[in-house]
């Protein structure tokens, strides 16, 4: 660990960012990095529709388990090149598949409908951001900052399956059919940040920050959110430990040619970082 941090702490001087040319608020670091695990429950939807797909949804939390624990790696790097600005960047990649036998009525068009069929889906999510910070002393130990930047992510989800109808009452025999399904979407947007920073002592500070995106326009539109609040403790100068609680939402809504899709991703749970700081 000693060796990480001293590497850490020489690149970044290198760099000429980690160098103590002037104090910096009691509630901030000249540079830190975090390395540690995001561990949400997982709430995510997707629907499709067109001329060939009427009202087709497929809930991947309740209909394929996509609710249960997993961890995500997160990292996150914050340095000042000013006395209070500064740049952070971050962010995590989410990747999950399922499968499950689906046994259900849908009422359709005034009929309804049994359903017994199988899927499987695969949903991953990538996001990554890079935002300027202003950094404004509210007093001795507290600072409040705004941020501009901009915001990466990468949306896929790959559904497969075959399904048997009948519709209930009916002498018809039924029908059965397989398909598979494969959406893809990525988008750069503008971020914005607001945060708060608040040092209780020299080894225990508390910070809330949150943010947005928003992309109105093009054929991949849609908003993602985040908030998070957070603890920190330091029993070394230079090496620590933090937890938070994170809470992600994203809407997206994809146009093509032929249908139009919604994805609806909640993220909700702590995440836990080694800290190291210069």
């Amino acid at each position: 660990m000693r060796m990480m941090k001293s590497g850490f702490c020489i690149a970044l001087s290198l760099g000429g960012i980690g160098s103590p040319a002037a104090d910096v608020p009691m509630a901030l670091d000249r540079a830190s990095l975090w390395v540690g695990g995001f561990y949400p429950t997982v709430d995510a939807s997707v629907s499709a529709n067109g001329d060939d797909l009427s009202g087709s949804n497929v809930d991947f939390r309740h209909d394929l388990g996509l609710y249960k624990h997993h961890t995500l790696s997160n990292l996150r790097l914050d340095f000042l090149v000013f006395d209070n600005q500064g740049f952070t960047f971050g962010g995590y990649r989410y990747s999950r598949g399922a499968a499950r036998t689906l046994d259900r009525d849908i009422v359709f068009d005034g009929d309804t409908y049994h359903s017994d069929a199988y899927v499987h889906a695969q949903l991953s999510l990538q996001t990554y951001y890079a935002t300027w910070h202003w950094w404004f002393e509210a007093g001795e130990r507290d600072v409040v900052g705004i941020g501009l930047g901009a915001a990466y992510y990468d949306l896929r989800g790959v559904i497969y399956g075959y399904i048997d109808v009948a519709v209930a009452g009916a002498s018809i025999p039924s029908a059965h059919t397989a398909g598979r399904g494969e959406a893809e979407g990525t988008a750069v947007a503008p971020l914005l940040t607001l945060g708060w920073k608040h040092a209780f002592s020299e080894r225990w500070r508390g910070y809330a920050d949150f943010s947005g995106v928003r992309k109105p326009s093009g054929a991949f539109t849609g908003h993602l959110l985040n908030g998070r609040v957070g603890l920190e403790y330091f029993p070394w100068r230079t090496v620590g430990a933090a937890v938070e609680y994170d809470s992600t939402d994203l809407d997206v809504k994809a146009d093509k040619q032929s249908w139009t899709g919604t994805a609806r991703i909640r993220f909700r749970g702590p995440s836990a970082f080694v800290r190291l700081r210069c």
